[in-house]
């Protein structure tokens, strides 16, 4: 996103090349039998994968937190006519955030405790984040007079921004020409993301 924007490209569009080029190389690695590459995984690769996905989580979670922060900061010194208590965005962000992860990482801790029986204690720990993120959304939704940012979901069965575009995005350009060196290019992230979809399925299978 940051990419097209900063270079002035759709992004969508950019996409749909991406996903073309996903097809092409999971149709030829299919016809090669390319899943005997699988051999060359140990367990040592599936920890790095492992570790670079959750660096990658952790890193924009903590970026969203310091981009609430700076839109709604904790402390403000300017002055007005006016004096009203504003709730602090930036804090409820931060609670919710904590509370998540550590729901999450007590029911999973809690899979090894002597409480209920192994099956009942099996089954919270193996859906503690699901429960924790049900848990903390429930929390953010009592609390009414706090701003926090949500999705922004259509009324009825629609495209997340029907205003700006539909269901067929052309692969041409929407608005302006797509360049030609973007969509060779686009075969690079596709690649990145094909090895991220040939490792988590064949790993964890």
């Amino acid at each position: 996103w940051q990419f097209c924007t900063s270079n002035e490209l759709e992004y969508l569009v950019g996409r749909v090349w991406i996903g073309f080029w996903l097809i092409l190389i999971v149709l030829v690695m299919v016809a090669f039998e390319g899943s005997f590459l699988v051999r060359f995984v140990s367990r040592f690769t599936q920890e790095i994968f492992a570790f670079l996905i959750s660096l990658i989580f952790i890193y924009e979670t903590f970026s969203k937190l310091a981009k609430v922060s700076r839109v709604a900061p904790a402390n403000g010194t300017r002055t007005t006519a006016k004096v009203t208590g504003q709730p602090n965005t930036a804090l409820l962000s931060l609670v919710l955030m904590a509370g998540t992860f550590f729901i999450a990482f007590f029911l999973r801790k809690f899979k090894n405790s002597r409480f209920f029986p192994g099956r009942i204690r099996r089954l919270i720990g193996d859906f503690g984040v699901p429960i924790a993120i049900l848990v903390m959304v429930l929390v953010d939704y009592s609390i009414q007079d706090t701003y926090t940012q949500k999705l922004s979901v259509p009324s009825g069965f629609s495209v997340t921004a029907p205003d700006k575009r539909g269901w067929v995005i052309n692969p041409l350009g929407e608005r302006s020409d797509f360049p030609v060196w973007m969509m060779v290019a686009s075969g690079l992230p596709a690649v990145l993301v094909f090895i991220l979809i040939f490792m988590e399925t064949q790993i964890t299978t």
